[in-house]
């Protein structure tokens, strides 16, 4: 039997480079594949910014990064939200809703189920592309501007479209932001803060600007590749993750015993899923030793 204790991963929404959804990203683990490509001009002119060395400054020393299939593809309709302010969102909080979306289901819910519910929202993220992008075009700000670019409300827009009533925040701790957010929304369901979290993490790829202070103390792989053989152990890359994470024993007893828990699969659902989590990461391990 299950301890209190014990938290389970019970639902997971993801759009990584190499595909939308968990089997997409599995398969990219498990195969090692390298989803590194060189950077659209409709994402950045990387051809005005590049130069092989890194001796210029203002230059970029490479032309690759590890990018999505489809970028800032939104089906705004279906969480409420009016075309004229989809136009003004950030990316990376269009894919944090549609991961949260996805979560939400794959754990069996529907947001029927999950409005109302003391559930807590942490998102991890670091940098402001989309901000510097847009600030650029003082003449076009309106009022969709100041919650569609925030990043400290990124959160907040979870638990508002959900009508979910925890905790609400972002964090930023550089790279390690997900994990953050994830030990957390951890402790906040031990503590009794909240009685499920949403925990995620999302980067989107926009602002050449950030590749450029990367490049000059030689921190970015030239080939885009993170621990590469040319010596950079840094490539670039963006997508969205999320978990939803309830106490285990709650899950088995929601199952079993039919309550709020509309998932009627395996009982070991959650402990599986953290032995997915636990697979990806060995067998991504293992693929940057050979590289």
């Amino acid at each position: 039997m299950a301890s209190e204790t014990e938290i389970a991963v019970v639902g997971i929404g993801c759009n990584f480079p190499g595909g939308e959804g968990i089997d997409s990203f599995w398969k990219v683990i498990e195969n090692g594949r390298n989803c590194t490509r060189e950077i659209p001009p409709e994402k950045i002119n990387i051809r005005e910014w590049y130069y092989p060395h890194d001796n210029k400054l203002g230059k970029i020393r490479t032309t690759h990064a590890a990018l999505l299939d489809e970028f800032n593809v939104f089906d705004n309709k279906l969480f409420g939200i009016s075309n004229e302010e989809a136009e003004q969102m950030d990316p990376r909080r269009k894919l944090l809703l549609e991961c949260t979306y996805r979560a939400l289901e794959d754990a069996g819910l529907t947001t029927e189920n999950i409005s109302g519910t003391r559930t807590g929202v942490f998102v991890g993220l670091m940098n402001q592309d989309y901000e510097a992008i847009t600030s650029r075009a003082a003449s076009k700000t309106d009022h969709h501007d100041t919650k569609g670019r925030a990043m400290s409300t990124a959160a907040n827009q979870i638990s508002y479209t959900f009508n979910l009533t925890g905790p609400s925040l972002v964090i930023d701790t550089a790279s390690s932001s997900f994990l953050s957010a994830l030990h957390f929304g951890y402790k906040a369901i031990k503590q009794g803060d909240c009685e499920a979290a949403v925990c995620a993490g999302v980067h989107c790829i926009i602002d050449p600007g950030k590749f450029v202070s990367l490049c000059n103390p030689k921190m970015l792989s030239p080939d885009g590749r993170p621990f590469s053989r040319k010596g950079a152990v840094y490539g670039r890359g963006e997508g969205c993750g999320v978990l939803f994470l309830k106490p285990l024993i709650k899950v088995i007893l929601d199952t079993v015993g039919g309550g709020k828990q509309l998932d009627q699969r395996a009982p070991d659902k959650g402990t599986s899923r953290f032995a997915m989590c636990n697979k990806c990461c060995l067998a991504a391990r293992k693929q940057c030793m050979r590289l």
